[in-house]
């Protein structure tokens, strides 16, 4: 899971994942002010997060959207991801 429990609660849907480098990441929908639903990329065993917002309606549609998708289209949305810090 997230090395920063505070970000992500133990209950949402985590999908991990590896890049082309071997690096294992987590991806989580985050909801945040205004309904805005990001995607949240968190490396294991580092520091980095990055983030993706997504163009819905509701986390539900987020969360659907997060289970359905494939590895290849997950490491595209890493790789458009920005860097997010909490906050």
């Amino acid at each position: 899971m997230f090395g920063v429990p505070v970000i992500m609660p133990e209950d949402v849907n985590v999908r991990t994942f590896e890049d082309a480098t071997g690096r294992c990441w987590d991806a989580a929908v985050s909801e945040e002010s205004y309904g805005t639903q990001r995607l949240l990329f968190a490396v294991r065993n580092g520091s980095e997060l990055r983030a993706h917002v997504l163009e819905v309606s509701s986390r539900g549609d987020a969360e659907r959207i997060l289970l359905a998708l494939s590895e290849t289209e997950l490491l595209a949305l890493l790789a458009a991801a920005l860097e997010w810090r909490p906050g």
